[in-house]
């Protein structure tokens, strides 16, 4: 998992089945994704990257605050 940049209530969890985002700490989480991941790291831009199996890789921007997510 990784914190969203400038959030200290948003995150990203990859795994087999998908990415899913908390945007209250972790109480909750919706899937956003249903590639499998293996590894996610959000850089400073808020743009978040994922890598997976036979160098499948995908990015997730954040628009509009923690909340609100779409893949780019």
């Amino acid at each position: 998992a990784a914190w969203l940049p400038r959030s200290r209530s948003a995150a990203l969890a990859v795994g087999p089945t998908g990415t899913d985002l908390t945007t209250d700490g972790g109480r909750t989480w919706r899937s956003v994704g249903t590639g499998s991941y293996d590894t996610v790291d959000c850089a400073p831009d808020s743009g978040c990257w994922a890598s997976g199996e036979r160098g499948a890789v995908a990015r997730l921007a954040v628009r509009g605050g923690a909340g609100r997510g779409g893949t780019a």
